[in-house]
């Protein structure tokens, strides 16, 4: 009989990991800039690697270390599904607002395209917009077509970038990389027959 206190393990591995991967849905709003969302992205990740290092460590019996690390990978996928998502959920359903914004200021970094503030009638609008209709470039003064979040939340998007964000939705992808990740989770502490056996005095 497999002993329960190794399975039981598994659900803490996955909670610590999905409490990282949460952390992710205020990196993907407007709470954080989106040219530095990178910075906390590698924070939590790290972050991920230390806890579960840890819970590894302190468990009585160490855990499958292939089946861990690719939980943690899957973690990190998922992480990214999330992040994806964020501005979706966020825009779809009517909740997205379009409105015709002006340029107040451009951002031209050296190595990334332009990125850019935006106002409507004088007051400016949460985010940034890093994108240009054709692929162009605006300047100050420009006027351009956005869909912004009506709580601002997420960076405004260009109406063709929203629908791409629609045709490219990862929401679906979600359960099936937790389905997953659960079972990773339990691979990495589901003991072998050799681990269950006691010897005979």
């Amino acid at each position: 009989m497999r002993p329960r206190s190794d399975l039981a393990i598994a659900p803490v591995y996955l909670l610590a990991m999905l409490a990282f991967t949460a952390m992710v849905v205020p990196v993907a709003t407007t709470w954080v800039r989106a040219d530095v969302d990178a910075i906390p992205g590698v924070l939590i990740v790290f972050g991920m690697v230390m806890v579960m290092r840890f819970i590894a460590m302190e468990s009585t019996r160490r855990p499958r270390i292939v089946p861990l690390v690719a939980a943690g990978l899957v973690n990190a996928v998922l992480m990214i599904f999330v992040a994806m998502s964020v501005p979706v959920w966020l825009l779809d359903g009517g909740r997205g607002l379009e409105l015709r914004a002006t340029v107040v200021e451009v951002y031209d970094g050296s190595s990334n395209p332009p990125s850019y503030d935006l106002a409507v009638d004088g007051v400016p609008i949460p985010g940034r917009l890093d994108d240009w209709p054709g692929d162009g470039t605006g300047v100050v003064g420009d006027e351009v077509t956005v869909v912004q979040d009506r709580r601002g939340l997420t960076d405004p998007r260009l109406p063709e970038q929203f629908a791409e964000d629609l045709e490219g939705d990862p929401r679906p992808m979600i359960l099936p990389t937790l389905a997953i990740l659960t079972a990773l989770c339990l691979a990495a502490v589901w003991p072998t027959r050799s681990r269950t056996t006691v010897e005979a005095p």
